[in-house]
């Protein structure tokens, strides 16, 4: 399994007593954390039992320090270094309520070689065979058609691609009909009707049909394999022969923490399941396995944090 993620970050994380806006906070709680969605990723296959490969594009700027907070994970990751500054993420926590805040840092425009340099190192990197997971946002510069790029480099030695992005990032990728997507609802919607998805407001009406409605719409045209997540509400699948909305798993209040990161611990049971399978899918099972990884994900601060035994507790749960 190979990781990319081209556009990395500090998480900041901070937990405070309830957020008012205007107002001065003193947290009650911070850390500082090597992040992006490969990172998460990356954390939650490494605890599922996998051996993941993670390629970063890194800017050289504070470039030490995320390296030694990957080092500090005993995250082990191949470079390539750009000009520029690492961005950050600020993630903001309330003891008085489940609702996150978070600010995604814009990171340094990149040049067009160094997209060509980072499309041959993940093909370089891949083998037949290999499942490629594109996580996060693409950096600014990026080729019109640099998903399109990277997909048909990674297909042409093999490997199949996931692509896990933001709904403005896909206009990089028009001609390529990737191998899956995993976006949430309101990427999905963002994605159809062309919205840049700067801002996201949960709308939890009519959610198991407006799910299957998106994965119809991005099926075939945007990848072979959709999987669009709705959060506690489960998540909706269409691959061109199955259309289904499975319900997700539920836990006690007392025992969630935080949701940042659920969607990129769901990309990691997915392709954990998929690599640990041979001959024909199980579908469902798939989803669910994803679906118990991005729940226990929720039972803790790191984003991608996830206890295996609580996964497969989780997972086993269901009737199948």
């Amino acid at each position: 399994m190979i990781v990319l993620t081209p556009n990395p970050c500090f998480d900041e994380i901070i937990l405070v007593p309830e957020l008012q806006a205007g107002n001065v906070h003193r947290a009650l709680k911070n850390e500082t954390s090597a992040g992006g969605k490969g990172i998460n990723v990356v954390r939650a296959v490494s605890s599922l039992g996998g051996k993941p490969t993670l390629i970063l594009m890194l800017p050289k700027i504070q470039s030490d320090l995320y390296k030694s907070l990957l080092v500090s994970e005993n995250i082990k990751a191949n470079f390539l270094e750009i000009e520029g500054q690492v961005r950050k993420a600020i993630i903001i926590n309330q003891e008085s309520s489940p609702a996150i805040t978070v600010i995604n840092g814009k990171g340094p425009k990149i040049e067009a070689k160094a997209w060509d340099d980072y499309c041959a190192l993940a093909a370089a990197s891949t083998k037949p065979g290999d499942l490629v997971l594109l996580m996060g946002s693409m950096p600014t510069g990026i080729p019109e058609n640099g998903i399109d790029l990277l997909a048909t480099a990674i297909k042409n030695v093999g490997g199949q691609i996931l692509v896990d992005t933001s709904p403005a990032s896909f206009s990089a990728s028009s001609k390529v009909v990737l191998d899956f997507i995993t976006p949430n609802l309101e990427e999905a919607e963002a994605l159809i009707t062309g919205n840049s998805g700067n801002l996201f407001v949960v709308d939890d009406t009519n959610v198991p049909e407006r799910a299957m409605i998106a994965a119809a719409k991005l099926q075939g045209k945007v990848a072979a394999n959709v999987f669009i997540t709705a959060g506690k509400h489960g998540c909706a699948f269409n691959n061109g022969t199955q259309s289904w909305f499975l319900p997700g798993y539920k836990i006690e209040d007392s025992q969630y923490k935080s949701a940042v990161g659920a969607g990129d611990s769901f990309v990691a049971g997915l392709a954990t399941y998929l690599e640990s399978k041979s001959g024909t899918t199980d579908w469902k099972d798939c989803a669910s396995f994803a679906m118990a990884t991005a729940t226990a994900s929720c039972e803790t601060y790191l984003a991608g944090g996830v206890d295996v035994n609580r996964v497969n507790e989780i997972f086993n749960s269901r009737s199948r």
